[in-house]
């Protein structure tokens, strides 16, 4: 790149293979972002003890580990991932004899590598969003399914509605990182409910059910929490490789985004979601 000129990302660049990228999202943003939205989604879907379930878009198997604990031992869990660094992650931690065995695969979401039939339940935590061909994806998640079986799913509202990620986003615009910002807008897609249900009944599916949930993000470190939260992201090591000037730029720019966020050091912030269960 020749000196003054812009860097360009492009949407490709939100991806999950760098290798800094795993550690970090299991450290800082599953705990406070998606743990419990995690639970939630396997509450709403009600595995049944000794039941087999499909996890896409594992990450590093934080929704796969929830299904095992709560399927128990005489169940089956399968999670996969595209990013082989996050199935190494997910591949690192430790079994326990009270849950689900679990099997890993480092796979797209189409094809998925899985006979037809295997599972009575596939959950897929904020991965639709960014498949190639979603509804390819959702079908090959139906076809995998028994016939009765479920599908629990879970999409972020559209970028304003996920206040602390939105602010992070004029943040990175307001320190002159526009490109950045634009590419933070990723793991937010503008659908809407209809969308929703459209893509997922045009893969098969049927008495689906698209509702909103809403949870607060907090990070009771302040900003230095909430910056290594988002450093944690696809956008870290982009903002880890600007010069030192304009990271202190990108700090400086969050303190005031976030500061309407902000009471006693503490910042929090709504996240909302869509959730989609259906049936096959």
């Amino acid at each position: 790149m020749l000196p003054g000129m812009p860097r360009v990302y492009r949407s490709s660049s939100f991806d999950f293979t760098d290798q800094r990228i795993p550690a970090r999202y299991d450290e800082r943003l599953v705990p406070v972002l998606f743990g419990p939205w995690g639970e939630g989604l396997v509450a709403l879907a009600r595995p049944t003890r000794g039941s087999r379930a499909l996890d896409v878009a594992t990450g590093p198997g934080t929704v796969a580990r929830i299904l095992a604990r709560v399927i128990g031992p005489k169940g089956i869990v399968a999670g996969c991932d595209a990013s082989p660094a996050m199935i190494t992650r997910a591949q690192s931690k430790p079994e326990r004899a009270e849950y689900a065995p679990i099997a890993y695969t480092v796979c797209p979401a189409s094809p998925l590598p899985y006979p037809h039939a295997a599972f009575d339940l596939v959950t897929c935590q904020q991965g639709l969003q960014f498949f190639p061909d979603g509804v390819s994806a959702l079908a090959e998640m139906h076809r995998t399914l028994v016939p009765g079986g479920r599908l629990a799913a879970s999409v972020w509202c559209p970028p304003e509605d996920c206040t602390l990620f939105f602010a992070y986003q004029q943040a990175l615009r307001n320190a002159g990182q526009a490109e950045l910002a634009d590419l933070m807008r990723a793991p937010f897609p503008r659908w809407t409910a209809d969308d929703i249900r459209a893509r997922v009944a045009d893969s098969g599916f049927s008495a689906i059910q698209v509702g909103e949930e809403s949870r607060d993000l907090v990070f009771d470190g302040g900003l230095n929490q909430a910056l290594a939260a988002f450093a944690a992201t696809p956008i870290g090591p982009l903002v880890d490789a600007l010069p030192d000037a304009d990271r202190a730029a990108v700090a400086d720019a969050a303190r005031q985004t976030f500061a309407p966020w902000t009471i006693d050091g503490v910042i929090r912030g709504p996240m909302r979601s869509w959730i989609v269960m259906a049936t096959r």
